[in-house]
């Protein structure tokens, strides 16, 4: 009795401490109590309380209804079920409805007739049939337990169920508690479940303590308490709080002493590195990062090498890297030194070496071996998942998808948490194209096992999406593509490929910022991951943001770099540097481009792939010899079938078809060994060795040969559209367009999908005005496709301009523009159409903004080497073409000075002094000021000075003298002498300035000037020239009238003194063309076809028909230095002979018939500052003059002269002519400019000296011409 008033003292006290502030209710008090004691099983305490609760007559009905209820209940629990039934007739009376009548009723079904039920749940609780237990119980109860012991049962037995039980109990319980705080059993039936997974949490120590005060609760707190510090290694303070309540717990005592011991000897431990490292390599095996296993592996081996730990913990290592014979005689070692599951992992490391090789079987295509292994491993492991995922595989390259399925399936079944298993039944979805069904699968999974497997679950609805993604992509179904794509993402925010997958994907919807974005949201974190950061540059690279990429990966920690990482890096890097060179190049700086690529051949040295790139970089450095060593010596060094094929792809790049034949028939021979890429890539050379072979013939001309190569290597390889493109290309410039037309239409029938094969027969068309066809051709190709790069849409695009749709150019440029896309391609398009609507200033605009922005010098790495590379100079290759157009631009914008000083010399030993002698100095001036159209005006001002010398007056000179004006009719009369008419002329020369101006772009050249007023005879002179091109040719037509300045004579006129008549200042005046072929190839040719009237003052009339042409064949042609040989025939008619300077004479070569054959060489070449140009050809001639008057236009002195002609003539002749020019750049603003001429024939030996300045006080656009140009005087247009 003392021990039951001391629990209700307690109780009350403990009810006062948990009760609010408020005055206690009575009545809530005593059916607190009441309930309290029943719930304990107490029933004789609840009576007490009940019946002071009787006798308070200001109770309300809900809480004597709630007393009639507890009586009740009471009365079952004392077996009283007379009067339990007739309480609860009582309470149906009263208070029908009332919510305590279930818990009667319940309570007295299972305390009678369901209580064998109960006994029944009890037994299959206890012999750990938990969830038949819980079924059993539910049933029982049919909805929630009876309070008192019979709940705490029922929650016990929930906290032991899977998917969790244990947090549904606590939650319970802690709802019980906080309903009832005083119930010293709810508190300790939850620090029971919270023991069922230990360690207890520390707040828990607490509880028990506070509950060990208590004598209804003291035993079961300190065995609860107990069993804690029995579960697990406690802290100190839960032990000695313990004993301070059990002082004599020897036990317990033991094991805190234990303890104590234990971590002394564990800090003891930690300060030993190697027991620091034993640890550590735990903990990296787990985290796969075996190269650091290895080391701390290593570090521990000198004084643990011989303890179990280490012996497991290095089976694991040899385990995790393959070597499986080394890992389980490890773990027999451990068993040696104490281990007890060493039999287990030794089985483990066995069965794993066996499907390793049964894996590699399969890999091989050995496939009966991989499955004597497969049965092999599933003998020793009958029940092991491993063996089922293995077999899985085997079924699966036997093309056995159903039965792969259900052995994945089992394999999931048996391991719920299976990702292995997962990935691989959905992989047999996948395959199959079924993406519905993969869906549906993983969304068939219990919720349990989809917590379970976790993050491989979402990684397999992230495939699913990411799937069927690519596919819409493939198809050509962006938005749908982009909507799976991004739910990949979702799913998976930190799996950085499919953030690339996605991202690619707005790079084909031509947004690449917005795939950038996708891929920096991971990258541009300070602590990114390495994998990130290399999709990221693996997407820079993509986009040729090749310095962007470089830093990138520059970000990625050294250790961290694999081999991708480091590839991606070379060649990224290779990439730029020979970009670099190529811009070098074309600014005329090859020392700095060459040293570049030579310093990347010493880092590329030893991988044939970048030693292939960099052959193709020296060959367009113009070094074709060093390009060709490069490869033949790897190919040596290494006999390889990559290095064989890309020493013959070389050669034929150099055009040595005959040199690259043995090497592609020999690798003919090995093709059942070649990778498929390998054989790939040979059928291309193939294919490309009959392309060379077949031009060969072309440019031999045969046709015939050419077609029937291309032809046989068609019929040996039918399916290769290259080879069918090229015939279609033959078609196409013979101008056999039906036939390219059809030959494109076959490749197309095959695959329609060959772009290059539609562009192609786009062309067909607007070379045959089909503009229709074209324009449904381009529409075509315009429309959204995988695959199809900007570049390819911008080469469409320019057809618009062809068929001169140029307002749907415009629109597409405007839609590209809209997007934000940022290409150099598409900027100079913009440029272009500028251009083309005169805004010089817009295209300016546009050509900037392609510029990429010029970093400063960035410090890129090389992966492979682990330490960084040289710094790559700030102006990239990539805008190559932008910055010459731009500079192209500009030079036109720009204003121009030149100011020279021309000398024409024939001496007294080639001419004759006083007719043909001539010294004639010029000093052109030329200004060019910005016109529309890209155009210029020029404003010509020469001054010129002539001297033609004295008539040589001596005795014995009168042929020459009578050849003179009218000496000779002077001379017949009476009185005269041949030297007292000769002396009345006295020196020849003629001083003036010769001007004009005109306008001139690409196409138009017009002008109007006049030869030097103070001239004998001054003329108009100008004309007006157009350049276009037709087809694979050139051309341009001309009108024109121009002064004829080879003589003093017929360019200034001379007066005669016996006549005082003026004659002389001849000019031509006709039309004229030329046509040319000339692709920028090895080959060219030429021609030039003119009919001119020569007039001048009191001169005969003449005309002249001019016919010239010539080939050429460029023997060396680089970036800085080009070589030609040509062969030439200049041929041309004169009416009449008027070659002499007697009066009516035109004192300029007019033969009747002129032919001559020539073979000319040139060399010219530049460097960054330089530009120089020399020439020599040889040359034979025949030509026949005719006899003509001495004085064609004065019939009075010709009789008067008695009737004197010009000898008629004819012969060969033979010639030799040397030229040099040069141009240097001085200064931003000035270039310094020169020329050397000689010719020398038999009876002809004229020389030209020429010296000019050129200023532009903008500053030089463009570098140098190359071949040059040097100034011409306006006399010579």
């Amino acid at each position: 009795m003392r021990a039951i008033l001391s629990a209700l003292l307690a109780l009350g006290l403990s009810g006062a401490l948990h009760a609010a502030p408020a005055a206690v209710d009575p009545v809530q008090a005593l059916l607190e109590q009441a309930r309290l004691w029943q719930s304990l099983g107490r029933p004789l305490e609840a009576q007490q309380a009940l019946d002071k609760l009787q006798r308070i007559h200001a109770a309300k009905p809900e809480d004597k209804a709630e007393a009639l209820t507890l009586q009740a209940l009471v009365q079952v629990q004392q077996r009283q079920d007379q009067q339990a039934q007739k309480t609860l007739a009582q309470l149906r009376k009263l208070y029908p409805g009332y919510a305590g009548i279930a818990r009667v009723e319940q309570l007295r079904r299972v305390m009678g007739p369901d209580r064998n039920k109960l006994l029944t749940a009890r037994s299959l609780f206890n012999s750990g049939k938990y969830e038949q237990a819980y079924a059993a119980f539910n049933e029982l109860y049919q909805g929630p337990p009876p309070a008192g012991a019979l709940e705490l049962e029922y929650w016990q037995l929930v906290a032991r169920l899977p998917n969790g039980g244990w947090a549904r109990s606590q939650a319970a319980l802690k709802k019980l508690i906080q309903q009832s705080p005083s119930n010293h059993r709810n508190r300790l039936a939850l620090i029971g479940i919270q023991l069922l997974r230990p360690p207890l949490p520390p707040q828990a120590f607490a509880e028990l303590k506070a509950l060990s005060q208590f004598a209804d609760s003291r035993s079961e707190a300190l065995s609860l308490w107990r069993r804690a510090l029995q579960q697990a290694d406690m802290p100190q303070d839960a032990y000695l709080a313990y004993l301070r309540a059990a002082p004599d717990d020897e036990q317990i005592r033991s094991r805190l002493d234990a303890l104590q011991e234990g971590r002394r000897k564990q800090r003891e431990l930690l300060a030993d590195p190697a027991y620091r490292a034993l640890l550590a390599a735990d903990k990296q095996l787990d985290a796969n990062q075996l190269a650091a296993a290895e080391k701390s592996l290593q570090l521990a081996a000198g004084r643990y090498g011989n303890q179990p730990q280490y012996l497991k913990s290095l089976g694991r290592l040899r385990e995790k890297q393959g070597r499986y014979v080394d890992a389980a005689a490890s773990y027999r070692q451990a068993g040696q030194a104490g281990d007890d599951g060493w039999r287990r992992r030794v089985a483990d490391a066995q069965l794993a070496e066996t499907l390793a090789q049964a894996r590699a079987a399969i890999q091989a295509g050995q496939w009966q071996a991989a499955r004597a292994l497969l049965d092999q491993a599933g003998k020793s492991q009958p029940a092991s998942v491993d063996v089922l995922l293995a077999d899985a595989e085997w079924q699966a390259g036997q093309k056995r998808a159903d039965k792969a399925r259900r052995l994945y399936r089992q394999a999931l079944d048996r391991k719920p948490d299976s990702g292995q298993a997962l990935a691989g039944l959905l992989r047999g979805y996948l395959d199959a194209s079924q993406y519905a069904e993969a869906d549906q699968m993983l969304r068939a999974l219990p919720q349990r096992q989809q917590r379970a497997l976790g993050a491989s679950y979402l990684s397999a609805r992230a495939e699913v999406e990411r799937e069927l993604g690519d596919r819409l992509l493939v198809q050509g179904q962006l938005p749908q593509a982009l909507r799976h794509l991004q739910r990949a993402v979702d799913l998976q925010p930190q799996n950085v490929w499919n953030r690339f997958a996605l991202a690619n994907a707005w790079l084909a919807a031509e947004d690449a910022d917005k795939g950038g974005a996708v891929l920096s949201q991971l990258a541009d974190a300070p602590a990114a991951s390495p994998e990130s950061l290399y999709a990221y540059a693996l997407f820079q690279a993509k986009r040729d943001e090749n310095r962007a990429a470089l830093a990138t990966l520059q970000r990625v920690p050294q250790p961290a770099r694999s081999e991708g990482m480091a590839e991606l890096q070379r060649r990224v890097w290779l990439r730029e540097t020979m970009r670099l060179a190529d811009a070098r190049l074309a600014l005329g700086r090859a020392a700095e481009a060459r040293r570049g690529l030579q310093d990347a051949e010493r880092r590329m040295r030893g991988d044939p792939e970048r030693l292939s790139e960099l052959a193709q970089a020296w060959l367009r450095a113009g070094d074709a010899g060093h390009a060709r060593q490069l490869l033949m010596s790897q190919y040596l060094e290494q006999p390889s079938t990559d290095n064989e094929l890309a020493y013959a792809d070389l050669l034929l790049d150099l055009g040595d078809a005959a040199a690259a034949e043995p090497l592609l028939a020999a690798a003919s021979q090995t093709r059942q060994d070649m990778s498929e890429g390998q054989r790939q890539k040979l059928a291309e050379l193939q294919a490309t060795l009959a392309t060379a072979q077949a031009d060969q013939a072309r440019q031999a001309g045969d046709d015939a040969g050419a077609q029937a190569i291309l032809s046989q290597a068609l019929a040996n390889a039918p399916q290769d559209a290259r080879l069918q493109r090229r015939l279609a290309d033959y078609d196409m410039e013979a101008g056999r367009w039906d036939a390219a037309r059809e030959r494109l239409r076959q490749v197309l029938s095959g695959n329609p999908d060959d772009d290059e094969a539609q562009l192609q027969l786009v062309d067909v068309h607007i070379k045959t005005g089909n503009r229709i066809s074209a324009g449904q051709g381009i529409d075509q190709l315009l429309r959204d496709k995988p695959g199809r790069s900007l570049d390819f849409r911008l080469r469409v695009m320019t057809r618009l301009g062809d068929v001169g749709d140029t307002a749907r150019l415009d629109r597409e440029i405007s839609s590209l523009l809209a997007q934000n896309v940022k290409s150099p391609g598409l900027m100079g398009q913009a440029a272009r159409r500028a251009r083309q609507k005169d805004q010089p200033e817009q295209a300016l605009a546009w050509y900037r903004a392609g510029f990429a922005p010029a970093s400063a010098m960035a410090t890129v790495g090389d992966a492979g080497q682990r330490q960084p590379l040289r710094p790559v100079p700030a102006e990239p290759a990539q805008q190559e073409s932008l910055h010459e157009e731009y500079a192209e631009l500009l030079d036109a914008r720009s204003v121009k000075i030149w100011q020279g000083l021309d000398l024409t010399y024939r001496s007294a030993e080639n001419g004759t002094p006083g007719q043909s002698q001539m010294t004639m100095w010029q000093a052109p001036l030329l200004v060019e000021l910005p016109a529309p159209r890209e155009g210029k005006y020029f404003l010509r001002a020469d001054a010129a000075s002539i001297r033609a010398g004295s008539l040589d007056n001596s005795a014995g000179n009168d042929y020459a003298l009578q050849r003179f004006g009218s000496v000779a009719a002077c001379a017949a009369l009476a009185g005269n002498s041949v030297q007292s008419c000769a002396g009345r002329f006295g020196a020849q020369s003629a001083q003036g300035v010769d001007l004009g101006l005109g306008y001139q772009n690409d196409q138009w050249r017009l002008d109007i000037g006049s030869t030097p007023q103070n001239f004998p005879v001054s003329n108009v002179i100008g004309g007006i020239r157009y350049s276009d091109s037709i087809s694979i040719l050139n051309y341009k037509l001309e009108a024109s009238r121009r002064p004829v300045t080879s003589s003093l004579l017929s360019y200034a006129g001379v007066r005669d003194a016996y006549t005082g008549q003026t004659w002389g200042g001849v000019v031509a005046t006709g039309v004229g063309g030329s046509l040319g072929y000339d692709k920028g190839g090895r080959f060219g040719a030429w021609s030039n076809f003119a009919y001119q009237q020569l007039t001048g003052e009191n001169v005969a009339d003449n005309r002249k028909v001019t016919v010239m042409g010539g080939v050429y064949w460029r023997l060396l042609k680089e970036p800085t230095r080009q070589l030609t040989l040509g062969v030439n025939s200049i041929n041309f008619w004169f009416q009449k002979n008027l070659g002499e300077f007697t009066f009516g004479q035109g004192g300029y070569y007019s033969p009747q018939r002129y032919n001559s054959l020539s073979i000319p060489l040139g060399y010219a070449a530049r460097n960054e500052r330089w530009s120089w140009t020399g020439r020599a050809s040889v040359s034979v001639s025949s030509a026949r003059e005719a006899a003509e008057p001495f004085y064609p236009t004065r019939p009075d002195l010709q009789a008067q002269a008695g009737n004197p002609y010009v000898s008629a003539s004819a012969g060969p002749g033979w010639g030799v002519s040397l030229s040099g020019a040069f141009e240097y750049q001085m200064t931003p603003r000035l270039a310094l400019g020169g020329m050397l001429e000689y010719q020398h024939s038999q009876y002809y030996q004229p020389g030209r000296g020429l010296l000019y300045l050129r200023y532009q006080p903008d500053g030089a656009s463009l570098t140098l011409p190359f071949p040059v140009e040097p100034l011409q005087p306006y006399s010579s247009f």
